[in-house]
């Protein structure tokens, strides 16, 4: 698990290499192509996995996409390196996934036992499309929140900064209501 290299493709390649450091060409104030939001994509493949089981967004492979030539790779580096977070995650989407109603003790079993052996690698094959189904969705969900109406570098900075307060925010339950009054009544 999380021991060999993987590919992103369509769509989804393209978001990440946007959001990502390791894509950026700079030339000037202009981003270049890229918003520089995370330094590499494994950080990207990580955040996005987050992003999308808090906002129980999932989406499969881009598979229709115009350019299939398009892909992003994270190699097995990479994940060797961030194994432990990667296997947190892993078993964090599986206790919280409500996508299929399972009882507890089977998402227990989910998080903690299949791991790809021979003898249950056909379920394991499944909960890995599950949670990359999570990591392209919160691709996505990333790629709006942190991109919408950005061009320079500044514009990407203060935009990565709403985007953690809010979430911080919708963590802590504040609620926005209350900082709308709280800001009307300044």
């Amino acid at each position: 698990m999380f021991e060999n290299d993987y590919t992103i493709y369509g769509k989804h390649a393209k978001q990440l290499k946007f959001l990502a450091k390791k894509n950026a060409r700079d030339n000037g104030l202009e981003t270049g192509g890229s918003a520089k939001i995370f330094d590499r994509y494994i950080d990207v493949y990580m955040n996005a996995v987050v992003f999308g089981l808090i906002y129980s967004r999932r989406a499969k492979r881009d598979n229709e996409s115009d350019d299939r030539s398009n892909s992003a790779h994270i190699l097995a580096n990479a994940f060797i390196r961030e194994r432990e977070n990667c296997i947190f995650l892993y078993q964090m989407v599986m206790l919280l996934d409500t996508s299929e109603n399972l009882p507890l003790e089977e998402k227990i079993n989910r998080a903690f036992r299949v791991d790809g052996t021979s003898t249950n690698n056909e379920e394991f094959q499944k909960n890995m499309e599950l949670f990359n189904d999570y990591m392209r969705g919160g691709i996505e969900i990333m790629y709006e929140k942190f991109t919408d109406g950005c061009r320079t570098p500044e514009e990407y900075l203060e935009r990565t900064f709403e985007v953690i307060t809010n979430f911080q925010d919708e963590i802590n339950g504040v609620s926005y209501s209350d900082k709308i009054e709280e800001l009307i009544n300044k």
